[in-house]
């Protein structure tokens, strides 16, 4: 695997590729907004769907003990889980359809929730979308981290507060929340009787020198534990997640919503995805984050040295990148419109992701360097443009 090979990936009908004339208005820009890499998937991945397609019949599935025995497996082997069998409940349309079912199942139309923001668009989105109010609850920014304010989280909370939506590791901060972060948490659910939804997806894209926690070692059955494989072998196109539910009632709740939406069948090439990447793609997977952890610091030597109005937020995990723009001085508006049309590049402007995303930008960092750096390098043309900013030098 050439993690330096750029891989032509225009006329696949790639959302990330295929669609920039829709999104941005230009179809010549290098895309850095959405989350899937420009890596390839890995080898046993792709083999394992070719063996698959030698039979002629592509009919429904059933999970078989080794399906289950993997995703156990890469729990405890990654992240020293010991999860039992009957936890594990599996949406194959991915994660954001399952917590569509949680919120829709497990809290009355009148409920509140809280999620911390910025936060990822669709998460809050399900909110809203589903009637329920949003309580934004701000991560509060110090020493250039975001970090969960326990004061602030408890004034925010409602009588009619039903659930927190988790998202750890954070997109699009990058953060891996500490036990004590989570212990507040896990400590305030318990006391205000609040179900925890721990979005976890990137939770295997962390970071040399940090560790991820998932939620549910913390004890506690009121919590669920959303995991996928497309994030990590960068498998988008045949989603599935996996919900890890303590809770026995939850959990046939939860799957009387999976049966009633006709989504309790796994698409046989996400199945076949999934089992193939947790049995075979660790080191995979390894050389991966060596690489990215060596592009989000590439990313930050480059602004320092080019461009040291703009400040990359540390990442303790993803691949993706929260720049800081307010030093420039520049509306979102006026940066968008540079970026496409004077640096040809495309990043998710911050708003996306809430009022608290005002001034950043998001990038992806998944990718060859040499593609990085013309990335960086279409992002000083952007601003040195009709001289938005004041050269180096």
């Amino acid at each position: 695997m050439d993690l330096d090979r750029i891989i032509e990936r225009r006329g696949t009908d790639s959302y990330k590729w295929d669609d920039n004339e829709r999104l941005f208005g230009r179809r010549d820009l290098m895309p850095f907004w959405v989350a899937d890499m420009d890596f390839e998937t890995p080898a046993p991945i792709l083999d394992a769907i070719r063996d698959r397609c030698r039979h002629p019949v592509l009919g429904y599935g059933i999970r078989s003990e080794a399906y289950f025995q993997a995703v156990i497996d890469w729990l405890r082997d990654r992240h020293g889980w010991n999860v039992p069998t009957e936890w594990l409940t599996f949406c194959p349309p991915g994660s954001i359809v399952g917590i569509n079912g949680l919120i829709t199942k497990l809290t009355e139309s009148t409920a509140s929730i809280v999620v911390h923001m910025p936060a990822y668009g669709p998460l809050t989105a399900l909110v809203r979308d589903n009637g329920r109010h949003l309580i934004e609850c701000p991560l509060a920014e110090r020493n250039g981290r975001f970090v969960i304010d326990e004061v602030d989280l408890v004034s925010r909370l409602k009588p009619d507060t039903r659930m927190i939506i988790l998202c750890n590791p954070h997109n699009p901060t990058g953060r891996v929340f500490t036990a004590q972060e989570l212990g507040v948490i896990a400590r305030v659910a318990e006391e205000r009787d609040l179900l925890v939804v721990s979005d976890e997806v990137h939770c295997d894209l962390v970071l040399p020198g940090h560790r991820h926690i998932p939620f549910g070692t913390l004890g506690g059955g009121r919590s669920i534990t959303v995991i996928s494989p497309n994030k990590t072998f960068n498998t988008a196109g045949i989603p599935q997640a996996t919900l890890v539910i303590p809770d026995p009632t939850v959990r046939q709740q939860f799957r009387a919503y999976l049966n009633t939406m006709q989504l309790n069948h796994d698409s046989t090439f996400g199945a076949v995805g999934m089992l193939a990447g947790y049995r075979y793609c660790s080191s995979w997977l390894n050389r991966v984050i060596d690489y990215v952890a060596a592009n989000h610091r590439f990313v930050a030597d480059w602004l320092a040295k080019n461009l040291p109005e703009l400040k990359k937020v540390s990442a303790e995990a993803t691949y993706l990148a929260w720049l800081d723009f307010r030093a420039t001085g520049l509306s979102e508006v006026e940066i968008m419109h540079r970026l496409v049309h004077k640096g040809r590049v495309g990043l998710y402007p911050g708003t996306d992701f809430g009022a608290a995303g005002v001034g950043f930008f998001r990038m992806n960092v998944a990718c060859p360097r040499a593609q990085l750096e013309r990335g960086l390098e279409g992002i000083r043309s952007a601003l040195m443009a009709e001289r938005a900013i004041r050269p180096i030098g």
